[in-house]
């Protein structure tokens, strides 16, 4: 499948029924504080009325031999009954109502953050709610978004790396083993690997019908935004430079900018690429 991006994509990272569920293949951004505010009030309209179905009582989880089993505790009850499989909807009932009320405890904490000028990660704190009950309970519990992992593993499998078939004259093997074309290019891989960055090799995308292949594509796994990473190895080249002017042109009249959309690093020959500059980018668009 080809990352496909179109010149009159959206400039908001959710769709109008939520935060996605799926990645995008395009690359997005996100919303504006007034469609923060609409989404998180959405969230919390559905949650308040899946909340009013809610059974009583709770639920204990146990691991025998690697198993999980589970306990019904009726309210102000001490004594736990086991809950076979064929109570699944008991169980799931009681770890969805759990998760929904920290959901929405959450969300109204951060309307009320976004109403002091606090920053809100919405899909990031969700996800660490998800996250904060044991995988037993995980299991039966739906999510209001995806959970990070989930999301990234389709990420993955929307784009495939080292799509450019332009032959090269020297290959450098990242820690990862992939084949890359330049020691700087390794040099990014390798940091991006490190810093537990997703990020794709010379992917294809199609931008109005027309075919690129950026260095790389790399994943803000807090804010689940995309981004295009593109290195120019050999700036002081006219001819090169001249190349990448048309593609960043390309990328701008489809509204992709350098310093939001596009990561850039640059290196010349009397001015090597600069390592610690790399890991100040990779802090600012895709640890934050």
């Amino acid at each position: 499948m080809v990352t496909e991006i179109k010149s009159n994509r959206p400039s908001i990272f959710y769709n109008n029924t939520g935060w996605p569920n799926h990645p995008t293949q395009t690359i997005v951004r996100m919303p504006t504080t007034e469609e923060l505010i609409s989404l998180i009030r959405s969230y919390i309209k559905s949650t308040e009325k899946a909340l009013t179905k809610a059974p009583t009582g709770r639920i204990q989880l146990h691991t025998s031999k690697g198993y999980p089993r589970y306990y019904y505790y009726a309210d102000n009850s001490a004594t736990g009954k086991y809950v076979s499989a064929n109570d699944i909807l008991l169980i799931s009932s009681i770890c969805q109502r759990d998760y929904n009320l920290k959901i929405l405890n959450a969300l109204y904490n951060q309307l009320k953050r976004i109403e002091h000028k606090q920053q809100v990660n919405l899909p990031y704190e969700l996800d660490q709610i998800y996250h904060s009950f044991k995988k037993g309970k995980q299991s039966m519990i739906s999510p209001i978004i995806s959970p990070i992992e989930d999301y990234i593993r389709e990420w993955y499998s929307l784009t495939p790396a080292c799509q450019n078939t332009f032959p090269t004259k020297t290959i450098y093997l990242t820690n990862k083993g992939e084949q890359v074309r330049s020691k700087s290019e390794k040099i990014i891989a390798d940091k991006l690997q490190m810093m537990d960055i997703p990020y794709i090799y010379e992917p294809k995308i199609v931008i109005n019908g027309i075919s690129k292949y950026p260095d790389f594509f790399v994943l803000n796994v807090k804010t689940r935004e995309s981004f295009i990473w593109e290195h120019f190895g050999l700036s002081d080249n006219p001819n090169y430079a001249s190349q990448n002017l048309i593609k960043m042109a390309l990328y701008e009249k489809n509204k992709l900018y350098m310093g939001r959309d596009v990561i850039p690093s640059f290196e010349t020959q009397e001015q090597p690429l600069c390592a610690e500059l790399i890991d100040d980018k990779i802090a600012t668009f895709l640890l934050k």
